[in-house]
């Protein structure tokens, strides 16, 4: 990822989380970034800030969950789930947040997810002010419109795979996850303050209420295979669909944000 995190007592991160939250997005965006308009950080600097979406793949047998140590900030070599932002999808629109999270599995930990059963775990978070980033060049620019000295919010979905025969995996760490640094980890010995992503640990508490991969119901036929999860309270979380639209889009929100 090419940038780097911007100062944890700088408001601007509060005012960036409050901006994205106010989009109202719960589940697939209808376009892989968006823009926030400008906003002056506490340097005096005023900037072009942005939302970027991604997916957190928590992949698990019931018992085991497959992390990484992560390569950049933020939780720079700390415990994570294998995650990373979404992609526009070619002719337009994005991927849908399995698409993505079997993408980015693939990627970080080298796990072929393509017919493992998924589900959403909740809905987007759009409140992540612990992870605003700063643009160190223009590599983010052709996918997502962002440029080099831009500041962006990562917003997150969660998915759990469930993969009764993880036990007999191989997993290999690539991308932004360290050399070597694949691996299953029991979800018992995790502890909150050894996540390196101040979300993460939560998503996968939430993944395993009232799990049961043994007794799971028969996945759906054809190629969504999206569910909703539902949590002790029955709550069902809404499941939003690909909207095809041109991506990236110039930042257009600079109004709506002043």
């Amino acid at each position: 990822m090419t940038s780097w995190m911007i100062d944890e007592q700088d408001p601007a991160r509060i005012e960036i989380a409050e901006r994205a939250s106010q989009l109202g997005i719960t589940g697939t965006p209808d376009r892989a970034a968006h823009c926030l308009g400008n906003i002056r950080l506490a340097s005096g600097k005023v900037v072009q800030a942005h939302v970027v979406h991604a997916v957190d793949p928590i992949i698990t047998d019931g018992t085991d969950i497959v992390m990484i140590n992560r390569r950049h900030d933020p939780g720079i070599g700390k415990p994570a789930l294998p995650g990373g932002l979404i992609d526009p999808a070619r002719g337009g629109g994005v991927e849908s947040a399995v698409q993505a999270a079997v993408r980015e599995a693939a990627e970080e930990a080298g796990i072929d997810l393509e017919k493992a059963d998924a589900t959403l775990i909740g809905t987007r978070n759009m409140y992540r002010p612990y992870d605003v980033r700063v643009a160190q060049n223009n590599n983010l620019e052709e996918k997502y419109g962002i440029r080099e000295g831009d500041i962006f919010m990562v917003s997150t979905q969660a998915v759990r795979f469930d993969v009764p025969d993880m036990a007999t995996t191989s997993l290999i760490a690539g991308d932004d996850a360290l050399p070597g640094s694949a691996r299953r980890v029991r979800k018992s010995s995790l502890r909150k303050e050894d996540v390196g992503i101040h979300d993460h640990y939560d998503m996968i508490q939430d993944a395993f209420i009232g799990l049961d991969i043994k007794k799971a119901a028969p996945k759906p036929n054809g190629p969504d295979r999206e569910r909703p999860h539902r949590t002790k309270a029955s709550k069902a979380y809404s499941i939003a669909r690909i909207r095809l639209i041109s991506a990236p889009q110039a930042c257009s929100f600079s109004t709506r944000f002043s």
